[in-house]
């Protein structure tokens, strides 16, 4: 237990964190307030338009993409201790290793859903705002509110700890975070788009899975359906298996590597 109340004091304690909830809501934010505008410009190209159902629901899920910010607030839990040569210090004061490290999955957890869910619920406000200013725009499913809360804390506990992995892994904090960044905003977020049977495997992917929408999106390049992914319960428990393989990583590389 005072190994869990170490880390939540760190936790608050860190300014860069709570610059992190606010750039996430601010992604999410800009992800919900200009979605209503871009959809309305692609009415030729859409099957949704936002006179359907889908296409509004589609607006108020994107308030989920701050799930990217997240897993750095996972990266930094690790990292920091290393960066500000406390590490030594806060390992050796544990019996066991694992101890400190157990403390600070169950921290990041924990936090990076509740800092997901306000991104999310400040990105959906901004949306039921944005979709006001145009009248054709039909209200969102009954459960929407609903639905996105529990995704956003789902997704947000298991990226921040995919998170701590990525930090246990490279204990280097810039190259944790750029790696990190890289990653979830560009590699996986391509793969979920332009090769969707790799990608809808992998953690973006799994997230859209979970916001079982039902759009078509039929472009020049680009040809993406919602049958695609994986339905909501198969994608929430491979993102679940992804959040288990990476506390077990983050466990074997911090009890087998020395502490410097």
């Amino acid at each position: 237990m005072r190994f869990i109340k170490a880390e939540v004091l760190k936790l608050l304690y860190a300014r860069r964190n709570y610059g992190i909830l606010l750039g996430a809501m601010a992604l999410s934010s800009i992800g919900t307030g200009f979605t209503p505008y871009a959809l309305n410009r692609m009415k030729g190209v859409l099957v949704s338009p936002l006179t359907q159902t889908a296409a509004v629901d589609s607006v108020y899920s994107k308030a989920l993409g701050a799930y990217i910010l997240v897993v750095i607030l996972g990266v930094l839990v690790v990292t920091s201790e290393f960066n500000q040569k406390t590490a030594i210090a806060t390992y050796l004061a544990a019996p066991k290793r694992y101890q400190p490290l157990v403390a600070k999955i169950l921290v990041a957890s924990v936090a990076g859903a509740i800092m997901n869910l306000l991104a999310t619920l400040v990105g959906m406000g901004v949306a039921a705002y944005a979709l006001s200013f145009y009248p054709e725009a039909v209200a969102p499913s009954s459960s929407i509110w609903l639905s996105d809360s529990l995704i956003a804390m789902l997704t947000g506990a298991i990226i921040a700890i995919i998170g701590v992995g990525i930090g246990s892994l490279i204990r280097n904090q810039s190259l944790a975070v750029t790696v990190a960044l890289i990653w979830f905003f560009i590699i996986d977020r391509l793969l979920a788009v332009l090769f969707v049977e790799v990608g809808k495997w992998l953690p973006t992917g799994l997230i859209s899975g979970l916001e079982n929408l039902k759009f078509n999106y039929q472009g020049p390049v680009v040809n993406v359906s919602a049958s695609d992914y994986l339905d909501p319960w198969p994608a929430a428990g491979l993102l679940t298996v992804y959040g288990i393989s990476f506390v077990v990583i983050s466990l074997l590389t911090t009890t087998r590597r020395d502490i410097d």
